[in-house]
């Protein structure tokens, strides 16, 4: 969704990918963490013939330099939350090294 709750690209998996991972890079570096930190991604798509566009915008983000892509799951569902969203993505991530007060 865009700043103003309309759905972004209404039917574009690639568009609505790029959305979805700029929030999600957004929310990250506001606890210290980056795509690089993203352990798993779960996704959901309204047509699996999306897959190109959103493999597309996951290869470029995924793996960071140095790092595995992160583990996943994908699966198509009948329809999401609003008319025109065709993506969803779940993720999981972790910052620090496991210490506490570690950060990292």
């Amino acid at each position: 969704m865009d700043d103003a709750g309309a759905v972004v690209a209404p039917g574009d998996a690639g568009a609505q990918a790029e959305r979805i991972f700029e929030i999600v890079g957004a929310l990250l570096a506001a606890h210290g963490a980056g795509l690089g930190d993203v352990l798993f991604l779960r996704t959901f798509m309204t047509d699996l013939d999306d897959l190109p566009a959103y493999g597309a915008v996951r290869r470029r983000l995924f793996p960071a330099p140095g790092r595995k892509p992160p583990a996943s799951t994908t699966v198509e569902v009948s329809r999401l939350f609003l008319p025109g969203a065709v993506l969803e993505v779940e993720v999981t991530a972790a910052v620090g090294d496991g210490r506490p007060g570690a950060s990292g």
